[in-house]
């Protein structure tokens, strides 16, 4: 029988176990953050990792879709939520043995409520080099009219 090397541990437990104690605390802590910066991130998946900075005029999602195609990825807006999905393709077998698997070879979907100043339905999405930045224009902040009314 061949002798194959076992590798024991894997970083992303590590990982997965803090970010899912950082999230807590988040929520815990500051449960009307996620709203307050207009996003509320409905999946609580970590593929795609996602950064999202908020601008006076926009908010900027980027997702880390190393591996794919542009042609891969769907970027969809519906009753508010924002979607990006995707399909990595399985790479041909190896002839060789493997000995540790860590890329993801699966469809993925990511979810995010945006605020209603926030308008997807004009976002515009740029792809380069496995980065994808979608950005979403906010409405002009409504100005609100002060009307003296007379008194008769």
């Amino acid at each position: 029988m061949k002798n194959i090397p076992v590798l024991l541990g894997h970083r992303d437990q590590f990982v997965d176990s803090f970010d899912k104690v950082f999230d807590k605390l988040l929520q815990t802590h500051f449960p009307t953050l996620q709203q307050e910066f207009g996003v509320d991130f409905i999946s609580k998946s970590a593929y795609p990792r996602v950064d999202v900075v908020d601008f006076p005029d926009k908010l900027v999602i980027t997702a880390e879709v190393a591996g794919l195609a542009k042609e891969d990825v769907d970027i969809t807006f519906k009753d508010g939520v924002l979607t990006i999905s995707g399909n990595k393709r399985e790479e041909a077998a190896t002839e060789g043995t493997v000995l540790w698997k860590e890329l993801k070879h699966s469809s993925f979907k990511r979810a995010f409520k945006l605020a209603e100043n926030l308008r997807g339905d004009k976002a515009k999405a740029k792809f380069n080099n496995g980065i994808l930045d979608i950005t979403i224009p906010k409405d002009d902040p409504k100005v609100e009219v002060s009307t003296k009314i007379k008194i008769d």
